[in-house]
């Protein structure tokens, strides 16, 4: 098979990744505005949490935990298990 090959994809592969990303769209928005984002919110979107958006969810908890003088420890603990 060559790079140019497409694979087929199930179209209920395709729908259910396409209402996960549309789910963890706005969980990670609303982590990105709430001031103190739940852990259940957070939970959620950590189990939702597809490889290639990995990086991104990292980088909402970074931008929180810089903008908060005093970061709770939760939030970094949860940044530290996204790195390793």
């Amino acid at each position: 098979m060559s790079d140019r090959d497409e694979v087929e994809v199930p179209e209920q592969v395709v729908e259910t990744l396409t209402i996960r990303d549309e789910i963890l769209d706005e969980l990670l928005d609303k982590v990105r505005s709430d001031r103190y984002p739940s852990s259940t919110m957070m939970d959620d979107v950590e189990k939702l949490l597809t490889p290639w958006r990995r990086r991104e969810y990292a980088h909402v908890l970074l931008e929180k935990i810089r903008d908060d003088r005093f970061p709770s420890r939760s939030m970094i603990q949860r940044l530290i298990r996204l790195s390793g």
